[in-house]
């Protein structure tokens, strides 16, 4: 479990400082103060909705990704819809999951309950 724990955290690192070379050498030709913010929140918002597992967490990602950068080329033919409006609707989003996660949880529990106590 430590050598696994020690390669994701080596092939993270190195996404993450592939990204950070490209943003420097290659867009804007310099280090840009706070050109990541917000993607931390993004990151556990993913997290949260993808509940952990890797799968789902890929999956997360990508609808963020879509709603993202659907998001910025929308406002482009859009001007009334902001960046703000596309965090609202993520953060909608997780809100929802969390909260229909427990509702199926407690209506899967009811029906396991009603099917054993029949047979």
């Amino acid at each position: 479990p430590a050598a696994v724990t020690m390669i994701a955290m080596a092939i993270s690192g190195a996404l993450a400082g592939g990204l950070a070379v490209n943003e420097a050498l290659g867009v804007q030709h310099r280090l840009v103060l706070d050109f990541t913010a917000g993607y931390g929140f993004v990151g556990i918002a993913v997290a949260l909705m993808g509940r952990g597992h890797p799968a789902g967490v890929g999956l997360a990602a990508l609808l963020f990704g879509v709603l993202y950068q659907g998001g910025a080329e929308l406002s482009f033919d859009k001007p009334a819809i902001t960046r703000d409006m596309v965090v609202v609707i993520g953060g909608v989003l997780v809100l929802f999951a969390g909260a229909l996660d427990g509702l199926f949880r407690r209506l899967v529990a009811s029906v396991l309950r009603i099917g054993g106590g029949a047979a």
